[in-house]
């Protein structure tokens, strides 16, 4: 069953306040100067109290402005812990939940003052044998796509709790592959677009090193019923982890006989055409120590495999000249061991760059002095045997996107 994690119609204790406010304000007054400034949640369990401010909830310009006022919300992460094992690449569960992280700036000290809630836990979709345990999330706008390594995707947004799959696309012959999609906004069209490839043809000749294949490219826009066809990707792509920044898509290429010849290709939402962008320094193809990431809505890349510091890198790209690479700061380890799994930078503000190392632990990291700090060690505030108990086994990989609430609607058009 779902849970659904807060109070139901009969349990709100703000009601009288709400009906006081209603019988003495005007109602756009509180319809677009109270209610849309409400956490979801809130909205959810009063929109019932009176027909125009159910209607209002799903009004475009009372989403619209919702969703800008939560911009300026505190800053908070979505956490989605999935069960690992070696058998990941074929196992399933049941379920999926996803935990609440705040993060806040009090006098320039970065900090966890809430600890992990859990926000929702949501059963698989109909139709659907379960949900791939090996995911790669992204976020846009207070919806979350869930990319699976089963050609299965999935669309939630954790605070209305709609949880949706998508229509299968294109087959990928690959039996073992990384999960392949992302999500982006279509500012041009006002339209939210999930993006993957697929491999129609795929073989590696290991003496040799050359690589055979037919590579096709797909999108589907919410509120449609199927995936269309782009042109092709001008390379073969490869498992580093996609971004959308800047309304384009980024994905790194796949050169196993030289990986010096990798670079990125991207697919413009604007143009729906693909060029090429030069790879950043080091780049190596590989998703379990490249990184790239939208900080500040700016491309960034960082190695993993970093032997001092790990250097973060931004592309710099002003549309009139060849996009370049430059160093953005240098982070120092706190030890030599930490990094050596995964070095994923989050966010970006403050004066500094929230990390995500070894599927473990949160970083705040001075961008000027490149030290680190702690934030939250997930074992520690994240309720891993409320998780073993429920799904079984005891190693668990924790994904994390930076999140913002939203009205959205997966299933209607509402923004």
């Amino acid at each position: 069953m779902d849970h659904p994690h807060f109070a139901t119609h009969h349990q709100i204790t703000g009601a009288p306040f709400v009906l006081t406010i209603h019988a003495t304000l005007p109602e756009d007054l509180v319809i677009w100067e109270i209610l849309v400034r409400l956490p979801v949640k809130y909205l959810m369990l009063y929109k019932c109290l009176f027909p125009s401010w159910d209607a209002a909830t799903t009004d475009v310009g009372f989403v619209r402005r919702h969703r800008e006022l939560s911009r300026v919300e505190p800053l908070s992460m979505l956490i989605i812990p999935r069960k690992s094992s070696i058998q990941d690449d074929f196992e399933f569960s049941q379920d999926i939940s996803f935990h609440h992280l705040h993060v806040e700036n009090t006098l320039g000290t970065i900090w966890n003052n809430k600890g992990v809630d859990l926000m929702l836990e949501k059963v698989c979709p109909p139709g659907e044998e379960g949900i791939a345990n090996k995911i790669l999330p992204t976020h846009c706008n207070g919806l979350v796509c869930i990319a699976t390594n089963k050609d299965q995707i999935f669309m939630c947004n954790p605070a209305t709790q709609e949880l949706v799959a998508l229509p299968r696309g294109t087959p990928d012959v690959r039996d073992i592959k990384e999960p392949s999609a992302v999500l982006g906004f279509d500012v041009s069209c006002n339209q939210y677009v999930v993006a993957r490839y697929f491999y129609q043809y795929f073989e590696h000749n290991t003496s040799s090193g050359v690589l055979s294949y037919e590579i096709g490219h797909e999108v589907f826009t919410l509120g449609g019923d199927s995936w269309m066809r782009t042109d092709e990707p001008p390379d073969a792509i490869g498992n580093t982890r996609p971004v959308f920044t800047q309304g384009a898509f980024y994905w790194g290429t796949y050169a196993p006989h030289d990986p010096q010849e990798s670079v990125l290709v991207r697919f413009s939402l604007s143009n729906r055409r693909f060029d090429v962008v030069p790879s950043p320094p080091r780049f190596t193809h590989r998703c379990e120590i490249d990184y790239l990431a939208d900080l500040d809505n700016k491309l960034c890349y960082v190695n993993s495999n970093a032997d001092t510091n790990f250097i973060v890198w931004q592309l710099e790209d002003d549309g009139t000249r060849q996009p370049q690479w430059s160093p953005r700061c240098s982070i120092k380890p706190l030890n030599e061991d930490l990094g050596g799994e995964s070095f994923f930078p989050i966010w970006a503000g403050w004066g500094g760059i929230i990390v995500f190392v070894d599927y473990e632990k949160l970083y705040w990291c001075h961008e000027r002095s490149g030290n680190m700090k702690e934030l939250v060690d997930l074992e520690e505030e994240v309720d891993f045997e409320r998780q073993r108990l429920h799904y079984g086994g005891n190693f668990y990989r924790s994904h994390i996107v930076p999140y913002m609430e939203s009205l959205i609607s997966i299933k209607m058009c509402n923004y």
